[in-house]
């Protein structure tokens, strides 16, 4: 049996997610200069209600998720490890933008920090206070997710990425493109993933410059 939580203003009733899902993706579009043959598209979004971690794996639509039923505990904006789907799905439901790599040897603290440093090019997000802060406040939520089918991915409500390695300039516009755009508009910092912060190379984190997802700042 599934225990479903009602909250952020959902319901809890299964029948009340209603769905576009009947209306297929839209073609992929090219992103970038081709460098890492990145793309994107939209595709459809269901309405989300929570879903207890104990209750088992959530059927999402796309991989990486992109809509659908998540946790009830959102994730710190920044760069987490192993941070789970049904947590940083509740981000995109909050308008934020996941960017995911697969790291199968568990060491991929290059890719990591690449994804941080791009991060750091994007604007500023009006609903996380002054657009011109410094550094620049974000939701974006950075894990690791070895069940993409690409080296690199990102997800926002209704839209999906995916590239070959780390290219900033498409991160970028795909994030112009979609962030601020779930059902909730809520840049606030949940809590899941701050026990298992990514610790980031000595050198990062000696740099002075970085970027600050949601106010709290990012692993440099």
């Amino acid at each position: 049996m599934v225990l479903l939580l009602a909250g952020c203003g959902e319901s809890s009733n299964p029948s009340d997610a209603s769905t576009d899902a009947a209306v297929g993706p839209l073609p992929w579009m090219p992103l970038g200069d081709g460098t890492c043959g990145a793309r994107a598209r939209r595709v459809a979004a269901i309405a989300g209600v929570h879903v207890d971690p104990s209750a088992g794996p959530i059927p999402w639509l796309t991989n990486p998720p992109s809509s659908g039923n998540h946790y009830g505990v959102w994730a710190r904006w920044g760069a987490w490890p192993d941070l789970p789907r049904g947590n940083w799905v509740h981000n995109l439901e909050h308008g934020g933008v996941a960017m995911l790599y697969r790291c199968p040897s568990g060491t991929c603290a290059e890719t990591r920090d690449a994804l941080v440093q791009a991060a750091a090019s994007f604007p500023g997000d009006p609903a996380c206070g002054p657009v011109d802060a410094s550094p620049a406040r974000v939701r974006v939520v950075i894990t690791n997710d070895n069940l993409i089918e690409t080296p690199v991915a990102a997800s926002a409500w209704g839209a999906v990425y995916e590239a070959s390695c780390v290219d900033a300039p498409s991160l970028r516009m795909f994030y112009a493109m979609f962030a601020g755009r779930g059902p909730e508009d809520l840049c606030a910092d949940g809590s899941a993933g701050e026990v298992t912060r990514a610790r980031p190379s000595r050198r990062r984190r000696r740099r002075a410059a970085g970027v600050r997802p949601g106010g709290a700042p990012a692993p440099r």
